[in-house]
């Protein structure tokens, strides 16, 4: 009886071996966080800079020294249509001429990577994730030939002129084997809104994990009461308008008239 339990513990051994052996390697997967999630814009907001961490669950990777890993981080505020349209001088006056209307162009978008995005994932992945300036999905319009690209291009050109539109592709940096971090300068003219930051997780060129987090951007103090009543009550804010003008330039007229 002893030999049967003893043979029935060694057969019971080598089943649990390989069995656990066949168990498949954790997935990796990326967890991140903003170092704020809200931002509260006064008359003094001059700007700020927010900080984007995380790390790799589960990293395979043997040393700091051996990146195997690539990180993407998508800070995107909510889209809105936009007009743009072409200036020709015409008869030593600039004037208006034609436009387009895209439907949705992000009032903020920046884009960090470890590095080179073409480098880290082919081209329909990133277009499929809307990574990058030329991957931007502005919304649907009526058009689709070469003046269309140049009004795109314009419209990328004046956002970035105004850094509401940022690209760099060494802006994330690995801190060790598995922790990452990135920074983001929202300038003083930043739209407010929900804004979410995406950050994805790459590894030979494949998407493995992604992230997302939230941040607000909103007003505070006599800024949001006047956004407010313009919002809410817009005749009222115009009445207030129109009062105010006339009292200035009543007191304008008073102090600076000549007897």
């Amino acid at each position: 009886m002893g030999n049967r339990l003893r043979l029935a513990a060694i057969l019971c051994a080598f089943w649990w071996i390989p069995a656990q052996a066949d168990e498949p390697a954790s997935q990796e997967t990326v967890q991140s966080d903003i170092s704020t999630r809200e931002i509260y814009i006064q008359s003094n907001f001059a700007g700020i800079e927010i900080v984007i961490f995380g790390s790799v669950d589960f990293s395979h990777t043997p040393s700091p020294d051996e990146g195997d890993y690539d990180v993407i981080t998508v800070v995107r505020s909510p889209a809105e249509p936009l007009v743009v349209r072409q200036k020709k001088r015409v008869s030593g006056i600039w004037v208006n001429r034609a436009g387009r209307t895209f439907q949705e162009v992000p009032g903020f978008y920046a884009v960090l990577a470890t590095r080179p995005f073409k480098a880290i994932a082919p081209e329909e992945t990133l277009r499929t994730l809307g990574i990058g300036f030329s991957n931007l999905d502005f919304g649907k319009t009526d058009r689709d030939d070469a003046k269309e690209a140049a009004f795109r291009s314009a419209v990328i050109r004046l956002k970035q002129d105004q850094n509401l539109f940022q690209e760099h592709d060494d802006g994330v940096s690995f801190l060790g084997r598995s922790l990452f971090r990135a920074s983001v300068d929202l300038p003083v003219n930043v739209p407010i809104g929900r804004y979410t930051t995406d950050v994805y997780l790459f590894r030979d060129g494949k998407l493995i994990s992604k992230n997302e987090s939230t941040l607000e951007v909103s007003q505070a103090g006599f800024e949001r009461a006047v956004s407010l009543v313009a919002r809410n009550h817009p005749f009222v804010y115009g009445l207030v308008a129109v009062v105010i003008a006339v009292v200035v330039g009543l007191f304008g007229w008073v102090m600076f008239r000549r007897e």
